[in-house]
């Protein structure tokens, strides 16, 4: 079991360092992203109205903040959702089988999850603040069922559970990191 938990961690942290380059936390300057707006002295359209596509991966201006979640939801599930189809399709092993697909599916509805918000009006700034604090209470569900099926004796089920673990305890500090700043 040790084996699979260091796999779990080594994932977790991999994603965080890949998250390192997605910018700065929420409601950082408009000029980071862009200098047209600084250079015709225009601030962000109102809310509602989406960034341009050249700022999706940097910090995005107040009043962007659900867009930038799912933005960054998106590309945490898409990369996840196909590895993990096909790290299903091609292991042999019954561990890896549901360690693998468990993280496809998991992965896929993180991604809905994601077009809903991108496809969304920009919600209100209090809102998404409560949201992502009770999906971090959820996560801590996720991380504790997924410890419980890593517990189990069957193989596949010991993989999906460590999955769920990884899955889970990246949704932990995704939601922690996009929450604090919205509380201030």
């Amino acid at each position: 079991m040790a084996r699979p938990l260091r796999l779990a961690v080594f994932l977790l942290l991999a994603g965080l360092a890949c998250g390192q380059g997605l910018g700065e936390p929420l409601g950082a300057d408009w000029t980071a992203i862009s200098e047209e707006p600084q250079a015709t002295g225009t601030a962000p359209g109102p809310l509602g109205e989406r960034p341009p596509l050249e700022g999706l991966l940097g910090p995005l201006p107040e009043g962007y903040q659900g867009f930038s979640l799912s933005v960054r939801l998106l590309l945490w599930s898409v990369p996840w959702t196909f590895a993990g189809a096909l790290g299903g399709l091609v292991a042999a092993d019954p561990f890896w089988w549901g360690f693998w697909l468990t993280n496809a599916l998991w992965a896929s509805v993180d991604g809905a999850i994601a077009l809903v918000g991108l496809l969304s009006p920009e919600p209100d700034r209090a809102w998404l603040r409560d949201i992502l604090y009770l999906n971090a209470a959820l996560d801590l569900l996720y991380i504790a069922g997924g410890l419980w099926l890593a517990s189990k004796g069957e193989a596949r089920l010991q993989g999906a559970g460590w999955a769920v673990v990884l899955q889970g305890g990246w949704l932990l500090l995704f939601d922690l990191y996009h929450a604090v700043p919205l509380g201030e």
